[in-house]
């Protein structure tokens, strides 16, 4: 080894240990006693030469979900991003494996893993006014390149650097030299969706790898270099100038003699690339994106690895998956979806509307999401129904304050409460907040307040709860990732105003307590995943006891009261079936955000509706329309039933004026549910006249109703990115598209004010 070559070596061996020193001490193998003895292998070396020999074997992975007779149907395989065929060493021919080590790493068969002298440049080169070795071959070898073909690392930063270092070394005491070519000629990238040397002989020159010609082979190799560039069909002469490098290359190391070199590299390759249809990847919906960012999560977690290494696996593990999709229902709500003309026809600037719907059943399983609007073109682009965070507005009343002060006990089923501003609610000393329907209406009970999805009464609750409380409920008990400790306030946590929001995957798990008992299901989009060998790998199913039954049941019956009450604002789902449903709608400052998320006795289903940018939706009914039409669909064949009255929940009267239980000369009273642990006390029958005027005007109220809501109502917050509060108060009507769906008599509750809250957002609307 030269001084230039032991220089270089003794540069990287230092930012190494730089770099191993620094991973030891984070992931706690390093402390105050010294090392501990525990599996080092924390650059998931095993893991990676595991994926390596499963992708030799063709281990796919693949989906099954139940059919309607309840048998298991193959749905689909999962392929990566790339299509490959493996293809033994011994049947790739000698010449193109020396065209790849000729242009990509001479030093291939002397090195252990890294060449120092060129990964010293590649270190150096980054020092601005630094160029030492830029002309010859990169800094990878083929080991640290096919590490980054397995795992997909390939980062541009200088920690992911030293990982394939260390990596790269322990591999290659692992797996020899020819085990390493073969697997880097089978994964490595070669444009066009294309992985590996034999599907790209298919695709560029529709022949099998080893009838390939040497000028052929070093087409190939040219590719490498960067596959789009480089591609022989749309770019044929940049691909013929680095095929001829690769020639000259190849010639300088005495891979091919002159004549050889000479023929080739006047030689003229014609491309055939008419089997090209045959390696097309198919487009998955967006339950199989949600499925692969699913299991890559838990696998990620199961086997505590890196996403990449997990994505890796998943893809070549042989994994038997089953999924929890149910094809009609996926298929149902992709039908909506399409039809952007009937339900998604609004534009702002050039931009179209957008939407995601997640269903799901009472344990968690997600049976079919959709998230975007059109015709899905590409896998795992942007699943709005799993990575959008919205603003939720008023859906997050029940969520963030009714349901916890019912489980603590903080409030009742008829419990009566003053609808008032709060003093100083805004910065500037100003009380709030406002009420959408323009006035404060004094006592109200929480049965109305629900319904017509009051503002100021969630905040009062919320002062006597506490906002860590709901906080800590909300991140803890119903798995809302996306709170963060800048919404510890009313606007967020009361109102919906946050600072990022919530998913329609989140809404929908949330809410899906209040139909199954108060438990609470992380989503999942597969029941089991089994390997090879039949041994069970993930399993869904573990659940947290979110809030009591009694609670979940109360809380159905309140969210009842939104779709069929008089007052109601989500009565535009109630012809759905003849089966209940409970329910909340939810609009964002502007009408930037609609939401609909509704339970019936079998599924629960969350829509979101709006634009990627912040725009303003003039169709009120939009979100409500869409949960309609595909829920009385998802409905249409099941049998008709309810939702189970608990045991533990004694219905009893009570007095509408007071809202504790009927005394003796109680005569305004409606039924209620109760805990008999925990009842209110019995009406003395002394009523005050507030209560009295409130309970006759809500029944006059009532009676001049005579249709209900037929739309989710408008609330408005501010935008999640600022950190002022506005909202302002002005009820105007909105426009209503109408179907056989729903009425065409509707009215639209929309109130904004501006407002100079310290708070990230504000609800002002139901």
């Amino acid at each position: 080894m030269d001084r230039m070559d032991r220089f270089f070596k003794n540069v990287c061996i230092v930012l190494s240990l730089i770099i191993v020193v620094s991973s030891l001490a984070v992931t706690g193998i390093i402390t105050k006693s010294g090392l501990k003895v525990i599996n080092l292998d924390f650059f998931d070396c095993k893991d990676i030469v595991s994926i390596i020999d499963n992708m030799e074997v063709n281990l796919t992975s693949v989906v099954y979900v139940q059919e309607e007779n309840g048998e298991w149907g193959e749905y689909c395989r999962l392929h990566g991003e790339e299509n490959r065929i493996w293809v033994p060493r011994d049947k790739i021919p000698k010449t193109l494996q020396n065209a790849f080590i000729a242009i990509e790493d001479q030093n291939f068969y002397i090195h252990s893993g890294v060449d120092w002298k060129r990964t010293g440049a590649a270190f150096l080169n980054w020092i601005p006014s630094v160029d030492i070795l830029k002309g010859e071959q990169g800094g990878s070898t083929l080991t640290q390149q096919l590490i980054k073909n397995v795992t997909s690392d390939n980062e541009q930063v200088a920690s992911r650097k030293f990982r394939e270092i260390i990596r790269a070394l322990s591999i290659e005491k692992m797996m020899d030299k020819d085990k390493i070519l073969e697997a880097y000629l089978n994964t490595i990238s070669l444009g066009n969706g294309i992985c590996g040397v034999q599907v790209a002989a298919n695709y560029y020159f529709n022949k099998d790898v080893n009838k390939l010609s040497l000028e052929e082979c070093a087409s190939l190799a040219a590719i490498t270099k960067n596959p789009s560039a480089y591609n022989p069909i749309s770019h044929p002469n940049v691909n013929l100038s680095r095929r001829r490098l690769v020639l000259d290359k190849m010639f300088e190391q005495g891979y091919i003699t002159y004549d050889e070199y000479s023929a080739a590299y006047d030689a003229e390759v014609s491309v055939d690339n008419t089997q090209k249809n045959r390696f097309e990847i198919p487009v998955y919906n967006y339950f199989i994106d949600a499925l692969i960012e699913n299991l890559i999560d838990d696998i990620s977690k199961e086997r505590n690895c890196n996403r990449e290494v997990a994505s890796a696996m998943l893809y070549n593990g042989g994994y038997k998956i089953y999924a929890t999709m149910d094809k009609k229902i996926q298929a149902t709500m992709e039908g909506v979806y399409e039809n952007t003309s009937r339900y998604f026809s609004q534009k702002r600037s050039g931009e179209n509307v957008q939407s995601s719907m997640t269903i799901m059943d009472y344990e968690g399983h997600i049976v079919g999401i959709v998230g975007g609007v059109g015709k899905k073109t590409v896998n795992r682009s942007l699943n709005r129904a799993i990575s959008a965070p919205r603003q939720p507005g008023s859906t997050m009343k029940p969520i963030g304050v009714y349901a916890p002060a019912i489980d603590t006990g903080t409030i009742y089923y008829s419990s009566i409460a003053e609808d008032k501003p709060l003093d100083k609610y805004y910065a500037d000393g100003k009380p709030g907040p406002k009420e959408w329907y323009g006035r404060y209406i004094g006592n109200m009970s929480i049965i109305m307040a629900v319904q017509k999805s009051a503002n100021t009464i969630p905040c009062h609750i919320l002062n006597e709860l506490g906002v860590d409380k709901s906080y800590t409920f909300l991140t803890k008990k119903l798995g809302l990732k996306h709170l963060t400790s800048d919404d510890k306030n009313l606007a967020a946590l009361a109102l919906g105003g946050c600072s990022y929001g919530i998913t329609s995957e989140e809404s929908a798990a949330a809410y899906a307590v209040f139909g199954n008992g108060g438990r609470y299901y992380a989503p999942k989009t597969y029941f089991k995943v089994e390997k090879p060998n039949g041994d069970i790998f993930l399993k869904s199913g573990k659940y947290i006891q979110a809030i009591k039954p009694s609670t979940s049941f109360i809380m159905n019956k309140l969210l009842q009261n939104v779709v069929y009450g008089a007052n109601g604002t989500g009565g535009g789902i109630r012809n759905y079936s003849k089966m209940k449903a409970y329910a909340k709608t939810g609009t964002s400052q502007e009408s930037n955000d609609l939401w609909m998320v509704a339970g019936t006795p079998y599924y629960v289903g969350s829509v979101w509706y709006g634009f990627d940018h912040n725009g303003t939706i003039y169709n009120q009914a939009a979100a409500a329309r869409v949960w309609n039409d595909i829920m009385k669909q998802v409905h249409n064949d099941l049998e008709i039933k309810d939702f189970d009255l608990l045991p533990e929940i004694e219905p009893q009267l009570y007095c509408k004026y007071s809202g504790k239980l009927k005394g003796r000369h109680c005569y305004n009273c409606a039924e209620g549910y109760f805990v008999p642990s925990h009842m209110p006390d019995v009406c003395d029958g002394e009523h005050v006249y507030g209560l009295d005027n409130f309970a006759q005007n809500s029944e006059e109220d009532e009676q001049e109703q005579e249709t209900p809501v037929e739309q989710p109502s408008a609330n408005t917050t501010s935008q999640a990115t600022t950190s002022q509060n506005t909202e302002s108060s002005a009820s105007t009507p909105s426009e209503n598209t109408t179907s056989s769906n729903t009425s065409s008599s509707s009215t639209s509750e929309t109130e904004s004010s501006t407002s100079t809250a310290s708070n990230p957002g504000e609800e002002t609307s139901p």
